[in-house]
């Protein structure tokens, strides 16, 4: 893996392009930066630069700064982009990521190509699949206990564990193919409460806010350290079914999206509104196929693109 990392040199701006994509994934619902990281062959030399960044320092260094130079740029695309367009459009933009994120799932299958699906593989998937739903499930049974970033007692420090613990889960979903960080957030009812403090106004007036992002942070922080050696182990010795709980992971998500609180809610102001919003859905259903046929030609152009190699 050391001689792949430093073969990797010279591909700066292939690196800062998949940065920029990973980026995008963690503000976009549905949209899974470890399989981006796989399609794009990336993701066990992402895994080994990170859990390798003290030992081998420079090596990881200049490898992974491309990559975050470019998550940093797509994060502050995304954000400024999508969030307006939730807005907008919940159920469209939504079905349009679920769409990516479905026919993105074959690239995650073809890591572990030559297994036979058997009883035990079928298993695995089926774990996979329960643990998105589970989180969705528990997000709206608690729906109406669920904590609001704008209240005060955020900054307790009961409140400051909780967005630790929240930073960890979310760097969690960074290294394992088939989650993203958005759609655990929406799943656990915080997406929106997080996101729309996001603003100069905002925390001029709430400056107590930034100890929640610091929280965030750190988290994220102690996740990304901990959860990459975690899964680099876990691969080198169960390679095979870990990829098979990541493709059930990678279908409850697709699920998880349109069973949340967040989408709950969107769920209600078309009962609570006189009209019936038919542009939301069929835009909705348009993008969703949409998005699984762009995303599987993708997966194939990239097959392709490999058995050429």
């Amino acid at each position: 893996m050391k001689k792949e990392l430093n073969e990797s040199k010279d591909k700066f701006l292939s690196r800062g392009l998949l940065g920029f994509l990973v980026g995008l994934a963690m503000i976009i619902p549905g949209v899974s930066a470890s399989t981006i990281a796989i399609i794009f062959k990336y993701y066990n030399k992402i895994l080994y630069a990170i859990s390798n960044l003290f030992k081998k320092f420079k090596l990881c260094f200049i490898f992974l700064l491309p990559i975050v130079i470019g998550a940093v740029i797509g994060f502050a695309f995304g954000f400024l982009t999508i969030q307006k367009l939730l807005n907008i459009i919940p159920f469209a933009l939504v079905s349009l990521f679920a769409g990516l994120m479905l026919g993105s799932t074959p690239t995650l299958k073809d890591e572990v190509k030559d297994i036979k699906i058997k009883k035990k593989q079928i298993l695995n998937i089926i774990i996979g699949f329960i643990i998105p739903l589970s989180l969705a499930t528990i997000s709206i049974l608690l729906s109406n206990n669920s904590t609001n970033i704008n209240k005060e007692l955020l900054t307790d420090f009961p409140s400051i564990i909780l967005y630790i613990i929240i930073g960890f889960l979310v760097a969690a979903t960074q290294f394992v193919p088939g989650c993203s960080a958005t759609a655990l957030l929406m799943t656990m009812g915080y997406y929106k409460s997080i996101t729309d403090t996001v603003s100069v106004t905002y925390i001029t007036n709430n400056p107590s806010v930034i100890l929640v992002y610091l929280s965030l942070i750190l988290g994220f922080l102690i996740g990304c350290a901990i959860i990459s050696n975690v899964i680099n182990v876990l691969i080198d010795k169960f390679k095979n079914n870990i990829y098979f709980i990541f493709i059930g992971l990678s279908l409850g998500s697709v699920v998880g999206l349109f069973i949340n609180t967040d989408m709950l809610n969107v769920y209600k102001n078309w009962g609570i509104s006189n009209t019936f919003p038919y542009l939301d859905v069929i835009l909705g259903i348009f993008l969703f196929i949409t998005g699984i046929i762009f995303a599987y030609q993708f997966v194939l152009y990239t097959r392709k693109r490999n058995n050429q190699k």
